[in-house]
This record gives C-alpha cells, structure tokens and sequence, in this order.
C-alpha cells in the first residue's frame, strides 16, 4: 500500500489541473441538463417558504377582545371571503398607517343576489334621503333641513305605557361572528336593539338584514382605555391626547362606515370618559348630526353627564352588563335584579355581547317579560323617556325657584 502511494504521487502531480476542472464542469452542467429535461425547472424540487402576513385591511378588521366563534354554517348574503377567526389586534396610529376599509354603507344587492328577508316588523330601507351627505368612508348621517334627527327617523318607533315596568336590552360585538350575529338578528324579538363593529366586513348588509328583521341598530366607537395602546380597541380610536380636529377626524370616519343606525356606543373608553376636555367635541358631534349616544355603564363617570347636559345630547347609560360571567345561572341572576331596577325606577337598561349563551337566555327571558308584567322596548324609546323626565324636573325645578 505504501509503495503504490508513493508511486502515485508523481502521476498526480503531473495532472493537468485546468482541463480537470474543464472537464468537471462540463459533467456539472450536462447532469443539469439532463435533471431539466426529466423534472422541468430545475427549482421545482428545492423547498419553498411561504410566509402569510395578514394584509393591513386584514389586521383592521377585528377589535381587540372579540373572541373565536368557530361557526360552520354561514349566510349566502355575507361574503365568502369573510372569515370566522379573529385577526390581529387594532392599529394604534392610523395616522402612521391609514387603513383602506372599502366603504361599504352604499352597497346595494345585485340582481343575482338573494334578496332581503321580508317580516311584518321590518324598518324602513336606508339611507334616507335628507338624512346623510358624503363622508370619507362613504355617509354621514345629518340633521333634516326639518330638524328631524336620524335618532327618530332611524329608530324603532315604540309606544311606553305609563304604570308598567320598562326593560330594555342592547346586544353588542356583532357582525364579526356570523353564526352568533345571525342568531342575534333572526333569535330575538325585534324589540332588543343591535349593536355592530364598525370593522365589520359588509357591515352595510348586516345593518340591512338586522333592520328587515325590525331590529333598530347602533354602532360602537372605540374609545381610549387605560392600558392603552397595550390594550387596543382598534383603528380609529379616539383619544383623550389627540386634537379635537384629530378625534373629529377619525370619528367621522367610523360613522361613515354604514348608515341606518339611530345612535352609537362607546367600545372600551375608561380614560376617555374621564376627560371632559376631550369628551366635549366628541358629544358636539353626536348632537350636531341627531344621533343618541349610549354608555355601557362599564364604570360610572360624572364628566359623562356634565358633558352631555352642556352639549344638550340625548344620552343614557346601562344600567347593567349582564354577562361578564358566561353562564346560564349568572346570566339569569342578572337579568334577575335588571327586572328589580325596572320596578324601583320605571326602566331599566341592560348590555350584553354576543357571546351563544347570552343570546340564548335572552330568547328565553324576552319570551317570558309579558307574562311576568314587563314592556320589552327598544333602547331609544327609553334613552326618549330618561330625557324627557330630565327635562321634565329641570323645568319644574325652574318654575319652583322663580
């Protein structure tokens, strides 16, 4: 073995190098040849990476806090492109990342769509002509030039009868979820009010499915919490530092993202409702375009009330959230001691999201409120009546002191 080593070397050495390296490379290049020729491009068999990052269309589309609702079944006027899992959280400066949400509050079915289901209580179609003008995310909603309000025009119209207990319900979180927004809009009595995600994909369709089935509707405003931007209620947030130009700014782009709803609610909000300086133009702006505002009662804020009587706003608050635990016995406890606020104060105002068990014991309850003495009516008629008794007492406060 040694001795054919060493005899090896010399011939080694005498090699040319140059036409070694020729001659390989030409080998190289007929085996790729041959390996196109068998198997087409010569990538097709190296693996391939494909990394799917949301679009920021995508990302906007969800507020933060919704939750999965794995649903299977879903409704052929909704677009199938809409997905059921919950995307990422809000963007928290639109104005570093402008979000392109299509308008969507002009949409109109096509000849080749299902048409609307039609029901005896079904509310009138929108937008009403008088009531809106442009926007940037489509119309905006605006006082008649006589001086009717889209809170009236908008609204399920309802008759209280003095003598007897009033309750009210709001269902809010829905569009995103289509299985539990459709059993919110066909489950229950026209007479519980809707709430919608101004992130909604076809919101505008939602809007007109929930207003067929009689439903009056509002939609929810992100406002700024504490903890934010760590906790983000989405694009478009107002917020208590930002400008008056700025928050008008965003606002007017959330309203301009459908029409047909008679008032809207806040989403989130506790450091916002604390600021009177940054509530005041927000408010002016509800009561300049005829809108009813709503506060889920989350906490209980007297710039709320400051503000609204100076911007002279038509406002309530919930009186209780009614599924912060989601189970059948805390919700029905709940609903319990809603019933006991309605007897001691006349009307009495609970909030729910849209989660299946909410919407099923609400079926259940509303079923079961005339049998038991109770008027089953919309928000906005008791937002009308708490206004109307407020004014009622300030006038009477006026005539006892003059």
């Amino acid at each position: 073995m040694a001795k054919f080593a060493i005899a090896f070397i010399p011939k080694l050495s005498s090699v040319n190098w140059l036409k070694l390296a020729t001659f390989s490379l030409v080998g190289i290049s007929a085996l790729i040849l041959v390996a196109i020729t068998l198997f087409g491009k010569v990538d097709s068999a190296l693996p391939k990476v494909s990394l799917n990052i949301p679009s920021l269309a995508d990302s906007s589309k969800i507020q933060a806090g919704l939750r999965s609702d794995k649903a299977s079944n879903t409704q052929n006027l909704i677009q199938d492109g809409q997905q059921e899992e919950p995307r990422l959280s809000g963007i928290s400066d639109p104005s570093l990342q402008p979000v392109s949400l299509q308008p969507n509050n002009t949409r109109r079915l096509t000849q080749n769509e299902p048409r609307l289901p039609t029901s005896p209580n079904a509310l009138v179609a929108v937008p009403i002509a008088g009531f809106f003008e442009p926007g940037p995310g489509g119309v905006l909603p605006i006082i008649s030039a006589g001086g009717d309000k889209p809170s009236t025009v908008y609204s399920r119209s309802f008759e209280i009868k003095k003598g007897k207990p009033v309750v009210s319900i709001i269902v809010g979180g829905l569009g995103m979820m289509k299985r539990t927004t459709m059993a919110a809009i066909e489950e229950l009595p026209p007479e519980v009010t809707l709430s919608f995600v101004p992130y909604t994909p076809d919101l505008q369709t939602w809007i007109d499915l929930a207003r067929a089935q009689g439903h009056e509707v509002m939609i929810e405003i992100p406002m700024e919490p504490f903890g934010y931007p760590e906790t983000d209620p989405g694009p478009y947030t107002l917020l208590s530092s930002a400008s008056s130009a700025e928050n008008t700014r965003r606002l007017e782009w959330l309203l301009s993202r459908t029409s047909g709803y008679f008032g809207v609610t806040n989403y989130m909000g506790s450091k916002l409702t604390a600021s009177e300086n940054a509530l005041a133009p927000i408010f002016r702006n509800f009561n300049r375009r005829g809108l009813d505002f709503l506060y889920d009662g989350e906490t209980r804020r007297s710039s709320l009330k400051n503000v609204a009587v100076k911007e002279g706003l038509s406002w309530s608050t919930a009186d209780r959230i009614i599924d912060i635990k989601q189970t059948t016995t805390a919700i029905d406890d709940q609903l319990l001691r809603l019933e006991a606020m309605a007897i001691q104060n006349g009307s009495a105002i609970g909030k729910g999201f849209s989660w299946p068990v909410t919407i099923k014991q609400l079926r259940d309850w509303t079923a079961s409120l005339e049998a038991k003495g109770y008027q089953l009516a919309p928000v906005s008629a008791v937002i009308k009546m708490r206004n109307e008794e407020v004014e009622s007492s300030s006038a009477t406060l006026v005539v006892s002191a003059n």
